[in-house]
C-alpha cells in the first residue's frame, strides 16, 4: 500500500515590518518533491492584508523578555476571526484557497503516477488536432512569412 504524504495546508499571518497590518499566507508542509530528498515547506502569499485581528489571549505565540504575542483567534472552521467585515472576507477567501490547495495535495496522494499519466493522455486526445497543429506551426515558425509556412 502506498504511503500517504499527509501534507497539511494552513492559513498563516505574517507581520508587515513598518505598518500595523498582517499578510495572509498559505503554508504547506511537508511537501515531498522529486528533486529534493527532504520535505519542503511551501509558503504562498495571497496578496491580502488584514488589520483587525481578534487575538486569542489564552494561546501565546513567541514570547520575549520585552514583548508577549498571541495567536489569532479562529472560529470552529479554523478561519481567522476579524473585527471588520472586509478583513473577515479576506480571511474567508484565504480559507477557500487553503481548501483548494489541500484538495490538490490529497488528490496527488490518492492517484498513482499511471492514473495521472492516463488523465493527461485523455485530455490531450480530446483536443482538436488541427487547431493544435496550426498553433504549433505558428509557434515554431514565428519569423517566417505566410507563403513559407503554407509550403
Amino acid at each position: 500500500m502506498k504511503q500517504l504524504n499527509r501534507t497539511k495546508v494552513t492559513v498563516r499571518i505574517r507581520k508587515a515590518v513598518f505598518r500595523n497590518e498582517w499578510y495572509l499566507c498559505i503554508e504547506s508542509y511537508p511537501v515531498f518533491m522529486s528533486d529534493k530528498n527532504k520535505p519542503q515547506r511551501i509558503v504562498e502569499s495571497l496578496n491580502r492584508t488584514i488589520t483587525s485581528i481578534v487575538w486569542n489571549k489564552k494561546r501565546t505565540a513567541r514570547t520575549t523578555e520585552s514583548s508577549k504575542t498571541f495567536k489569532p483567534k479562529r472560529d470552529e472552521n479554523g478561519v481567522i476571526v476579524c473585527k471588520t467585515e472586509i478583513d473577515q472576507q479576506a480571511c474567508l477567501y484565504a480559507d477557500g484557497v487553503r481548501k483548494l490547495r489541500q484538495r490538490e495535495y490529497d488528490n496527488a496522494d490518492l492517484y498513482s503516477d499511471t492514473e495521472t499519466a492516463q488523465a493527461e493522455q485523455k485530455e490531450r486526445s480530446q483536443q482538436n488536432f488541427i487547431e493544435y497543429f496550426e498553433a504549433t506551426s505558428k509557434k515554431r515558425h514565428a519569423n517566417s512569412s505566410q507563403s513559407i509556412i503554407t509550403n
